[in-house]
């Protein structure tokens, strides 16, 4: 009886064991990867654009609009619309992202989208215990990073996140 040998493929045992490998190597190495600075990153840039719409919202609607951030909170109120086409909603933010500083921060836009009070920055982290913690401490580095600073200008509102 003869056999054909056929030397240009692989087995199915060669594959299947190569399948297996990967599997077990997917399975260590993507715990090991750490979107900490990813969530920190897109909470930051959601807030930025959320103060910009409330600023948008006062000059286009011809009145004064505020947002309010409060220490401790995963989450905010995106103001509503005076003339009702939008209602207020609650943003949450990402995995364990917090604003650790102040206590509280209200950023109000006139009717001509001008901050109203002097310029104002905020903190936030994820991870990590909250601790009490003042502008004039040293930053607080988490393994996972520094905080994020949110930057509001007055007159001009401008936002920068750093």
């Amino acid at each position: 009886m003869k056999f054909l040998h056929n030397k240009n493929g692989f087995t199915l045992i060669e594959i299947i064991s190569v399948i297996l490998v990967m599997g077990v190597l997917a399975a260590v190495a993507v715990p090991m990867f750490d979107s900490t600075a990813i969530d920190d990153s897109m909470a930051a840039n959601t807030i930025q654009a959320d103060i910009q719409y409330a600023q948008e919202l006062a000059m286009t609607r011809d009145q004064s609009v505020s947002i309010t951030f409060q220490r401790n909170a995963v989450s905010y109120d995106v103001p509503a619309d005076p003339n009702g086409v939008y209602p207020l909603e609650t943003r949450e933010l990402p995995n364990n992202v917090v604003i650790v500083y102040p206590l509280t921060t209200t950023i109000t836009f006139n009717s001509f989208g001008e901050k109203l009070n002097a310029t104002e920055t905020f903190y936030i982290r994820s991870g990590g215990t909250l601790a009490p913690w003042n502008p004039g401490d040293p930053p607080l580095t988490l393994p996972s990073g520094e905080l994020t600073a949110i930057t509001v200008e007055q007159f001009t509102g401008r936002v920068t996140v750093s």
